[in-house]
């Protein structure tokens, strides 16, 4: 394993900063990219560039990485069929005029909630059904697409790293169980996750804090100027039938006024991934692969998609694959961006940038602060790699031996790094879960970290102080 120092923490540093800066996320992900590989290969710039163009490439020779990217096109072309269909339409005027469900901005954002906490399976998923069902009504009631991130993401990552019985729950357990094969820790990886997840207080503290800028309409720091806008644009922008769809991109045809258009497509997608995830787990949810899980499900909605709105003569197949490939095309940026984000954590796997943080943070830990200190390496660590499942891999064992070793429970410990592992998650531009939600409701990526931040690391702050005063009192 080499080490290179400082630099493998400057690499990813860069690529953060200069996102934050310049609110160009392609061109800040290439340069940290050309950074790391720079530094992989001895500071020769020159061979930095070929390992930057070859690493693209490669990325997809991760069937995962593939399978992803995949899901991320093909969804926009699913997504353009339920609106050119009047699927969007008809959904909001069944939530606003038919039922009344959703009557003002609070509806809006709890709506979005309590989608993305249903469905706890997988984490893409849900982010881009709670978008694409909320984001037409967030915009006629003057909710700003930053707002709808935030809600989206965070409950999203707040409730997959809690459920325990998804991708997220298998991986910990996993981690977990490695440790009790070693011999550092006794009982089943099931239960003492189950103890554990009681401190994973990020998650409870996120949510909290999702229904309270709900309830209370309070909004502060970037997501306030950005809230201020989407409600003036509300009420001097937007006619009543620009609020629910642009008419021009909606086909005539009796049959184009249902909301079945929506949910047809939609659920026949999510449907088909715990499925998946059965069939891949050799009957067991938990250890079935999530990329090829939304890859079956994305295809099987294509499939159920075609059949429906052909047989119901709304599209033909000619102009059934125009408009797939229209909402094709509209994903090339960000899955741009997500291709590079992955590249960025292959860079950083390279540079070792988790165990360089673990090793210089390492030594004599008073037992007083080693949950706070748990929860504080891991934060940093996914802020710099974007990447909650790298986190908790790392951060889990050393967690769990720093505990043994001062004497505070292992359940404390654990709680804490999967803790510090998802505020990187909901903070780092290079994290997946943040360029989903982005998408999912048309919000600027850079725009929807720098209005995130500020209530995540609110958040954060709250959680170290319970973590101290675990370790004080224990």
């Amino acid at each position: 394993m080499n080490d290179y120092g400082i630099w493998t923490i400057v690499t990813p540093m860069v690529t953060i900063l200069l996102a934050i800066f310049t609110r160009q996320v392609i061109l800040s992900l290439l340069l940290g990219i050309l950074v790391g590989f720079t530094v992989i290969y001895d500071h020769n710039i020159l061979l930095g560039i070929n390992g930057t163009l070859d690493g693209i490439i490669n990325t997809f020779a991760s069937p995962g990485n593939t399978k992803t990217i995949l899901f991320m096109v093909m969804i926009g072309g699913i997504m353009r069929l339920v609106v050119v269909t009047g699927g969007v339409r008809s959904l909001v005027k069944l939530l606003t005029n038919k039922t009344k469900l959703i009557k003002n901005k609070k509806a809006v954002q709890l709506m979005a909630m309590i989608i993305t906490s249903l469905i706890f399976i997988e984490s893409s998923i849900n982010q881009l059904i709670a978008g694409a069902s909320t984001k037409t009504l967030a915009k006629k009631y003057g909710v700003s697409p930053e707002k709808m991130s935030y809600i989206v993401q965070t409950s999203c990552v707040s409730v997959c790293s809690s459920a325990m019985i998804n991708g997220w729950g298998a991986a910990m357990m996993g981690v977990i169980g490695v440790q009790i094969s070693k011999g550092l820790i006794t009982g089943e990886p099931f239960e003492i996750l189950a103890g554990s997840m009681v401190f994973n207080i990020m998650a409870w503290f996120s949510l909290a804090s999702v229904l309270f800028y709900i309830f209370s309409n309070v909004s502060w720091g970037p997501m306030k100027k950005a809230d201020l806008r989407a409600e003036q644009q509300a009420l001097t922008l937007l006619s009543a039938e620009e609020a629910e769809q642009d008419d021009e991109d909606i086909i005539e045809h009796p049959n184009c006024h249902t909301s079945l258009n929506f949910f047809i497509p939609i659920l026949s997608t999510v449907l088909m991934v715990p499925v998946a995830l059965y069939i891949t787990g050799n009957g067991d949810f938990s250890k079935g692969s999530g990329s090829t899980s939304v890859y079956w499900g994305v295809m099987f909605g294509t499939l159920v998609s075609f059949v429906w709105f052909l047989a119901r003569r709304v599209l033909n197949i000619e102009t059934f694959f125009k408009e797939l490939y229209i909402g094709y095309a509209s994903m090339v940026k960000i899955s741009s961006v997500m291709i590079l984000a992955f590249l960025m954590g292959t860079v950083s796997s390279d540079l070792n940038t988790g165990a360089y943080i673990a090793e210089i943070t390492s030594g004599v830990i008073s037992p007083a602060f080693s949950i706070g200190f748990i929860f504080s390496i891991s934060a940093v660590m996914s802020l710099a790699t974007g990447t909650s499942w790298g986190t908790f891999a790392i951060m889990i064992p050393i967690g769990v031996q720093l505990g043994l070793s001062v004497g505070m429970p292992v359940e404390y410990m654990i709680g804490a790094a999967i803790a510090g592992s998802i505020y990187g998650d909901m903070t780092s531009p290079i994290s997946s879960d943040a360029i989903v939600a982005s998408m999912a409701t048309d919000c600027d990526h850079i725009e929807h970290i720098r209005t995130q931040m500020p209530y995540a690391t609110v958040t954060a702050a709250f959680a170290l102080m319970v973590y101290l005063y675990l370790g004080f009192t224990y």
